[in-house]
């Protein structure tokens, strides 16, 4: 019964994007009940929202040596196949997903994301076409079909199933947040030639490469100088407002607006380094609708 609690407790945090205190509740669970599948399932989509795909895998293995052929267990080690840049085998776990449960928009969804995660894009739409004219209640799914539509070079198609996901679901935040994409991009067509630039930029950017994405310490290193620079900036701020309120001191105004200048960026620049994206949805949803 606590075991079903604290289950309950870290899908509860995973749906509200706390992964870390997911996977702290998580660890001692499968520690003490190494047959739980589901806190194994739980902990691999913990580890995938933290961007640890090899751990999210043993996770999702575990969960599948449990419940041999088990869907869920089948999405998540497709999943983190998919997020360590090893395709086949992410296609091979989703594809056989669907064999278990056809039908499924959400295996379905899997599998075309796989695909176009590996590049195939032409085969991630037409197995996305086929389930979303099936499935043409799920949302999700739509918007999958858009992107693989985008990334293929039928933008207009795109921007149409983006729009019949926001009919089923008017405020899907993946269909909002690529339907903006799809307009910023579309900003760029001006020809044939830059369309086809344009779409395939798409199809590369969600490529993953072999063995997944690789970590930016550059990117760490000019955060945290931001971070830095923002609080001497800050503590000058004070310092010299100290000085100019009791000390009444004549502070030079250029001092002050660099002061204020360096500060704002070192703000706005910690801001843009420490932004992330969006953790996985859940798997579990609602799917038997007609």
């Amino acid at each position: 019964m606590l075991s079903e609690l604290v289950l309950d407790r870290a899908g509860d945090l995973l749906g509200s994007g706390r992964a870390g205190q997911a996977a702290s509740l998580l660890a001692p669970v499968v520690g003490r009940e190494p047959g739980n599948a589901g806190a194994w399932l739980l902990l691999a989509r913990a580890h995938l929202a933290l961007g640890r795909p090899a751990d999210a895998l043993e996770a999702a293995r575990a969960a599948l040596g449990l419940r041999p052929g088990g869907i869920e267990a089948l999405y998540w080690v497709s999943a983190s196949y998919t997020a360590l840049g090893r395709h086949e085998l992410a296609v091979t776990a989703a594809v056989a997903a669907c064999d278990e449960d056809p039908g499924n928009p959400r295996l379905a969804e899997r599998h075309g994301r796989a695909l176009l995660a590996a590049g195939r894009v032409a085969e991630a739409e037409l197995v996305l076409a086929a389930h979303a004219e099936f499935a043409h209640y799920d949302a999700e799914l739509r918007v999958a079909y858009g992107m693989a539509l985008f990334a293929a070079g039928r933008p207009l198609s795109a921007r149409e199933a983006y729009g019949k996901a926001l009919n089923l679901d008017p405020g899907n935040a993946v269909a909002l947040a690529e339907l903006r994409r799809l307009t910023a991009a579309e900003r760029r067509i001006t020809d044939a030639g830059s369309l086809v630039r344009v779409c395939d930029e798409f199809a590369e950017a969600l490529r993953v490469p072999a063995g997944g994405h690789r970590p930016r310490p550059a990117r760490d290193v000019l955060s945290h100088v931001a971070a830095v620079t923002f609080g001497v900036s800050l503590a000058t701020m004070v310092v010299l407002a100290v000085l100019i309120r009791l000390a009444g001191a004549e502070v030079p105004m250029p001092l002050l607006i660099a002061v204020f200048a360096l500060a704002g960026s070192a703000a706005c620049l910690t801001a843009v380094t420490r932004r992330r994206q969006p953790s996985s949805r859940s798997f579990s949803r609602a799917r038997d609708k007609s």
